[in-house]
């Protein structure tokens, strides 16, 4: 039983630490308000990092940066 309870709270860590913003680090799990607009980022970790993202453990770009990256290409 000890066991099941250490691994939930290591999942629900991991969670909170993946549903980041990977270009501004806020929260956009389902509570954040920022749920709805977020965009996934199909890179994986070690590409975040070399791309110097901010926070490259963050698995998606809240709407707001993603419209920033999109002026910028622009």
């Amino acid at each position: 039983m000890q066991i099941a309870r250490t691994m939930s709270k290591t999942k629900n860590q991991l969670k909170s630490d993946t549903e980041i913003c990977n270009e501004c680090g806020r929260d956009v799990s389902r509570e954040s308000g920022l749920f709805v607009n977020r965009v996934i980022d199909f890179d994986d970790h070690r590409t975040r990092k070399e791309m110097n993202k901010p926070f490259p453990q963050g698995d998606y770009i809240c709407r707001e940066c993603e419209e920033e990256l999109r002026n910028l290409v622009k």
